[in-house]
């Protein structure tokens, strides 16, 4: 609801959330199924409905206003977004075109669905992606509630969905004792890569001039891109690459963005730190190739969708460990796993895998053979089965 699947990730209020769901119903399309994706219209010009590739189609429901708003203040959308959906559906009952379930991607969603999916009889599944935090937890927790609804919309649409996917153990668990779901009724499947647009640096491409370590994410505290930066100036500085940030902020976030520009000024490593912003799938695959190492050093992530994407890369991983992180890096071969947030311990480890070209090798090919494991087909033929599952 709150997202377009088609907006490109890093931009605001995108992220890996939509290259899952995009991702995944492409491969689903490849195996002969027809998806119809449905979000919100935020742009006046744009079509109502429109074909992706032949058996996807994007459907933009009109509720709210026809413009960007901010993520927080998609609460109050929701009851407008039921009625367009329930009116979309409505069309569909009883023609080629309807719907055999409805899956809800975020708690928005979710919400705005259920309602939808009971007056019609369709199964429901729910995906979270992420989980906001208790009150009062920290950043490790998970996200802060961007609205005051979200606690217990989440804990409803866990309750109240017929099947809830998540995209890994971590998560799982999250959504059992945070949101009291059943565990008889959750499924894991976790998320795929493009292998052939994600792939190791060849002879043939253009080398990178200077080495780099790359950050990719949107830009606000939960994914700490200052822990990024503050690895960085701990660094030798007669060995220290630049720090390549891809990303931008959403509008709630602006502020951030001037404090991690003081803070790399402050540390004296302004001039290689270089904010790239927003990157298109092709050249976030390119810069993850070029890169020496990318740092993930998010307090909190249900997955960690880039570790993977970089794993195919052939590029080695810093992350936390946090979370889906675990699943998306596998310690000690395909990166390294932190448990504190010293910069000089990061720094370290940076230096251990940077500077080692023996084990730098290994990680790489470790990287490219777990993400030959992950695919999206395989994250499409998990996902038919859940919905085989419950249809049947």
């Amino acid at each position: 609801m709150h997202t377009s699947p088609t907006a490109m990730p890093g931009s605001p209020d995108a992220g890996g959330m939509n290259v899952v769901i995009l991702n995944t119903a492409l491969a689903l399309a490849a195996r002969g199924h027809t998806v119809d994706l449905v979000t919100r219209r935020s742009d006046p010009d744009s079509l109502a409905s429109f074909v992706v590739v032949p058996g996807i189609m994007l459907h933009l429901l009109n509720a709210g206003p026809a413009e960007h708003v901010t993520k927080s203040a998609h609460e109050e959308l929701i009851p407008d977004f039921t009625a367009s959906l329930d009116t979309w559906v409505k069309k569909r009952v009883g023609t080629d075109q309807a719907p055999d379930l409805l899956h809800s991607e975020h708690w928005f969603s979710g919400v705005a669905a259920l309602p939808v999916a009971t007056e019609h009889g369709l199964p429901h599944v729910q995906s979270f992606h992420s989980i906001a935090a208790a009150a009062g937890a920290g950043l490790d927790e998970g996200e802060p509630p961007e609205s005051p609804g979200r606690n217990a919309g989440e804990a409803l649409a866990a309750e109240r969905s017929d099947l809830v996917i998540a995209v890994s153990s971590a998560e799982r668990d999250t959504i059992v004792e945070r949101l009291g779901a059943s565990p008889e009724r959750i499924r894991i499947v976790n998320p795929g890569v493009d292998t052939e647009q994600f792939h190791p640096l060849t002879d043939e491409e253009p080398q990178p001039g200077r080495e780099y370590l790359l950050f990719a994410a949107r830009l606000e505290r939960l994914k700490g891109v200052d822990l990024a930066i503050r690895t960085l100036a701990a660094m030798p500085e007669s060995d220290r690459p630049n720090l390549v940030i891809a990303g931008e902020a959403a509008p709630d976030f602006r502020d951030y963005v001037d404090e991690l520009d003081a803070l790399a000024v402050s540390l004296g490593v302004a001039h290689q730190v270089l904010h790239m912003g927003t990157q298109s799938r092709e050249d976030l695959a390119r810069l993850l190739r070029g890169a020496r190492l990318l740092l993930n050093p998010s307090y909190s992530e249900t997955y960690g969708l880039i570790n993977l994407e970089a794993a195919a890369s052939g590029v080695p991983v810093i992350a936390t460990r946090a979370g889906g992180m675990v699943e998306s890096v596998v310690d000690g071969e395909t990166g390294v796993l932190m448990t504190g947030r010293d910069p000089e311990d990061w720094a370290r480890a940076v230096g251990q895998v940077r500077n080692d070209a023996a084990r730098h090798a290994l990680m790489r090919s470790a990287g490219r053979a777990f993400a030959r494991e992950h695919t999206w087909a395989h994250a499409a033929e998990a996902t038919e089965r859940c919905y085989a599952e419950l249809l049947s």
